[in-house]
């Protein structure tokens, strides 16, 4: 059960794919933190909160479907496949692209800045980045993890830019937006220069193809707009009701809340097209393994991480906003206790995908956003407390993992399968092997 060193280092390459850009994004934040006033660094927030939804909306959904589709291992297959997407995904962008514009020229949000600002530099980025997202889907599916290092590395690299810029010109978010967007541009031309993505694949779009695509993208696309809505919802309810200068308070605890995730998109990149592997090839025993594997390794990473976060959480966010965001630290250990529910709510979620039931996890995101912004409405509106509106996280989080593991029990797979025992004989025997490793080395080290 235990993984074996190519696992292991396929694994490493993964984390370290995630670890590195995260670092890179939040040495970035924090830059910006000390060099923006509020009001910009708010704005700023809003702007990316609505560039990440969006994003996710016009392909996230389609990359999934991708990783599904190639998963299957057919090579001869994959000029359709990639250019169906570049097909489906084209229309789509080109479609948000025009109706944003119009948005943009009407000046139906010249009040609210990050929004009018998406609006009109979105359209032009939309479009640019869909072959990212397919030239990333390409290599999570053939797990090209070298690749994926470098691009995310490069990605984050943008975050970088825009501080240093900030910190040279006292920009606002224009002057963000269009370091962002260009960058972008550049990273294009780069990737496909290296041909990492083929665009010209579109010749070989098929219709049957592309409705398989659609069949997938349709539920995976509702799910991971609704899954950022989750994220994104408390950044614009904040912004609406409590203004700028409070989305950059909430921002702090919320930017250390992405450190979280890390473990779970590193674990991610290998767990999702393995599993999807395993489904397709009709290994239920496979499948299995992998998820047990998968959830119990993140929870062995989770549990005493976020531990030693709540412990040291006054000097966490100290080091990451400074004096003037202290007051964040209370919010950020409410958003501890959320660590604790995401492994099971990611891997369900997940695996759920995997088994090709996507229906079935927009079901449980979709409940979780109504619970999340009904919840941030009511804490807002009645507290005014940021402290309550992460809490209203926990909750949805607490909900999520429930519902998660009561569709994954029930699906074919893990029919009569007992998974919290699975997971506990997965921990025990992993944790005895590591200190018997431990043991085995001691005399060795006493002797030299």
């Amino acid at each position: 059960m235990i993984k074996t060193k190519q696992l292991v280092a396929s694994q490493a390459l993964a984390f370290a794919g995630q670890l590195l850009p995260a670092i890179v994004g939040v040495l970035s934040f924090m830059l910006l933190v000390r060099v923006a006033t509020p009001i910009a660094l708010g704005e700023f927030i809003i702007y990316m909160a609505a560039v990440v939804l969006f994003e996710m909306v016009k392909s996230g959904g389609l990359q999934s479907a991708i990783v599904m589709r190639v998963a299957t291992g057919d090579e001869a297959a994959r000029k359709q496949i990639t250019g169906s997407a570049y097909w489906l995904g084209g229309i789509f962008s080109i479609g948000i692209s025009v109706i944003l514009a119009v948005i943009y020229f009407s000046g139906i949000f010249a009040s609210q800045p990050g929004i009018a600002v998406f609006c009109g530099w979105y359209a032009c980025l939309g479009i640019i980045t869909l072959p990212l997202h397919i030239a990333e889907a390409e290599a999570v599916a053939a797990q090209q993890l070298k690749f994926l290092f470098w691009l995310r590395i490069a990605q984050s690299a943008n975050a970088l830019l825009i501080a240093v810029y900030a910190y040279f010109t006292n920009g606002g978010l224009q002057q963000f937006a269009t370091v962002h967007l260009i960058f972008t541009a550049l990273l294009l031309v780069v990737v496909l220069l290296l041909k990492k993505t083929h665009p010209q694949y579109i010749l070989h779009k098929t219709k049957e193809e592309v409705s398989k695509l659609f069949h997938l993208v349709k539920y995976s696309l509702a799910t991971l707009a609704t899954t950022n809505l989750l994220k994104t919802a408390d950044t614009f309810l904040i912004g609406s009701l409590m203004g700028p200068a409070s989305v950059a308070i909430y921002a702090i605890p919320l930017k250390l809340t992405e450190l979280f995730e890390i473990p779970l998109r590193s674990l991610s990149t290998t767990a999702f097209p393995q599993m999807a592997n395993n489904f397709n090839q009709k290994n239920r025993q496979g499948f299995i393994a992998n998820f047990t594997q998968y959830i119990s390794l993140a929870y062995l990473i989770y549990i005493p991480a976020l531990i030693v976060a709540f412990i040291f959480a006054p000097y966490i966010v100290l080091f990451i906003g400074g004096n003037k965001y202290a007051e964040a630290t209370s919010i950020f250990r409410i958003f501890i206790l959320f660590g604790f529910f995401l492994p099971a709510n990611r891997m369900t979620g997940i695996a759920l995908d995997a088994m090709q039931l996507p229906g079935k996890n927009f079901i449980k995101v979709l409940i979780m956003a109504v619970l999340n912004i009904v919840g941030d409405v009511i804490a807002i509106h009645y507290t005014k407390q940021l402290q309550w509106v992460a809490f209203i996280s926990v909750i949805n989080a607490a909900v999520g993992a429930y519902i998660g593991w009561w569709l994954v029990k029930r699906s074919p797979v893990f029919k009569s399968q007992n998974i919290f025992s699975n997971i506990y004989k997965y921990c025990t025997l992993f944790v005895k092997q590591i200190f018997a490793s431990r043991k085995l080395i001691s005399p060795g080290q006493q002797n030299g």
